[in-house]
């Protein structure tokens, strides 16, 4: 019985990843090209995950400062900061952004549930902030989506299950980390 589960959920890792490779391409290449023209540009990135998505916002961040294919400049990224074990009240990230976001710098939030209250309030602070901003989702996201503008982007996991989702944002960050480091340095990555 265990080994049938076992292989349930690599089938359904397999078949996800086929679902994102059809879907997901064009959305992340328009990522892609918003986090080069934020970095190439002067301006600053900022991201923040809801629950589980935390992690990989930290991780994100980590990546675009110290590298992930070569030692490089770091490119300038702050994790904004929660602490979701204390009873933090959802403007968390928002207070973080209305003290130091600026027009056209650009947010990355990442949500693998239905509801996001921490991210949306950033999305709202970016909003009113003019910072441009990428969201990572899931098909089961009910609050992320409505709060983008025509110049955003969202990438849309095609999954409801929260660990496939996960798995997909991991992946789909360390994407972007590449792809600006591919853009921005290709000398480094001909060798």
């Amino acid at each position: 019985m265990m080994q049938d589960s076992v292989k349930g959920i690599f089938t359904e890792c397999i078949q996800t990843q086929i679902a994102a490779a059809d879907q997901l391409q064009e959305p992340l290449l328009r990522a892609a090209e918003l986090l080069v023209d934020t970095l190439l540009n002067g301006r600053r990135i900022y991201c923040c995950g809801e629950n589980m998505a935390h992690a990989s916002a930290r991780h994100f961040g980590h990546m675009m400062l110290t590298g992930l294919n070569f030692e490089r400049p770091p490119f300038p990224v702050t994790a904004l900061h929660a602490d979701f074990g204390a009873k933090e009240h959802e403007a968390i990230f928002a207070q973080q952004i209305l003290a130091a976001g600026q027009a056209a710098d650009l947010l990355i939030v990442l949500s693998s549930g239905a509801q996001a209250p921490r991210v949306s309030k950033a999305m709202e602070a970016a909003v009113a902030r003019n910072l441009f901003i990428i969201a990572i989702t899931s098909d089961a996201d009910t609050d992320v989506a409505g709060l983008l503008g025509p110049d955003d982007v969202e990438i849309r996991i095609p999954s409801r299950n929260t660990a496939r989702v996960s798995e997909h944002i991991l992946q789909l960050v360390n994407m972007l980390c590449h792809l600006a480091e591919q853009h921005i340095f290709p000398q480094e990555l001909d060798e």
